[in-house]
C-alpha cells in the first residue's frame, strides 16, 4: 500500500524530545516549538476538560510550555514508556502543581482528587480521560493530512471521505451526484465506491503514521498495541497487516 513502507524512516518523537533539551539553542528551540505545535491543541483541550476555566486552563499550559522550553523535562527517556504516557504524568503533575499553589494563597476551592493519591477507579478515569482527548487528536491530524495529500495531489480523497462520513446513509447513485458535481464531471455509483475505498486506505495509512510518529517504536506490534488502547485500530487494521507484512518480507 503506498505511503506505508516509509513508516520505518519516520523521525520518533523521542528525538525530537532529545533535541529539544540540548545545549544548541538554535536547534533546541525548534525542536521544542516542533512539539509544541504538534500536541499543544491536545495539551490545551485536555487541561480545559480537566479545569473547567479557560484561564486557569491557559495558565497550567503557559507553566508547562515555560518549564519543557528551559529543559525541566530532560530526564525523560523512550524507556520509561510512550510519549502519550509522558504527556499524560506532567500534566497530572502540572495540575496538582498549580492547585498546591492556589491552595497556599487561599484563593480557589481545593479539588482533593487532583493533588493527592487516588484509587484505582479514578486513576482509570483519569486516564480514559485523557486517552479520548489524544485520540481526537490523532484522529484530526490524519484528517488534517489526507486534507493536505488531497491539496498536493488533486485526488479528492478527503472531500469524498468527508462527504460519506457526514452522510452515512446516502446511497452511491446520491454521492456520485454530488461527488460529480463537485468534481465537475460524470461520476458513476461504481466511481464514487472506487473513491471511497481509496480514501479510506489512504487515511488508514496516515492515521498509521500519526500513531507511529507519537511512539517510541515503529514495530507493527507496538502500534498495534496503541491503536487498540486508543480504540482506532478497527480504522486501519488492514492498512496495518499490509505494514506488518512488509516487515517481514523486507527481513
Amino acid at each position: 500500500m503506498e505511503g506505508i513502507d516509509r513508516l520505518s524512516q519516520i523521525e520518533t518523537l523521542w528525538s525530537v524530545v532529545r533535541v529539544a533539551h540540548q545545549t544548541d539553542e538554535s536547534n533546541a528551540r525548534d525542536a521544542q516549538r516542533q512539539l509544541l505545535e504538534q500536541y499543544g491543541n491536545a495539551i490545551k483541550r485536555y487541561l480545559n476538560t480537566k479545569l473547567r476555566d479557560p484561564a486557569v486552563a491557559d495558565d497550567v499550559y503557559q507553566d508547562f510550555a515555560i518549564k519543557f522550553v528551559r529543559g525541566e523535562f530532560q530526564n525523560v527517556t523512550p524507556e520509561k514508556g510512550r510519549f502519550r504516557t509522558f504527556i499524560r504524568t506532567v500534566l497530572f503533575r502540572q495540575v496538582a502543581d498549580f492547585y498546591r499553589s492556589r491552595k497556599r494563597r487561599n484563593d480557589v476551592q481545593l479539588d482533593v482528587n487532583l493533588i493527592e493519591p487516588v484509587g484505582e477507579s479514578e486513576e482509570q478515569a483519569r486516564n480514559e480521560q485523557f486517552a479520548e482527548v489524544w485520540r481526537d487528536e490523532m484522529l484530526k491530524k490524519a484528517w488534517d493530512a489526507l486534507y493536505d495529500l488531497e491539496e498536493t495531489s488533486g485526488k479528492p480523497w478527503y472531500s469524498v471521505l468527508q462527504l460519506r462520513v457526514k452522510n452515512p446513509q446516502m446511497r452511491s447513485a446520491q454521492l456520485a451526484e454530488v461527488v460529480g458535481e463537485q468534481l465537475q464531471k460524470p461520476m458513476t455509483s461504481a466511481n464514487v465506491r472506487v473513491l471511497i475505498h481509496r480514501a479510506r486506505e489512504k487515511f488508514s495509512v496516515l492515521l498509521i503514521e500519526t500513531i507511529s510518529n507519537s511512539l517510541n517504536s515503529t514495530s507493527p506490534d507496538d502500534i498495534e498495541e496503541e491503536l487498540a488502547d486508543l480504540e482506532l485500530l478497527d480504522y486501519c487494521q488492514a492498512a496495518l497487516e499490509h505494514f506488518r507484512k512488509s516487515q517481514q518480507d523486507g527481513k
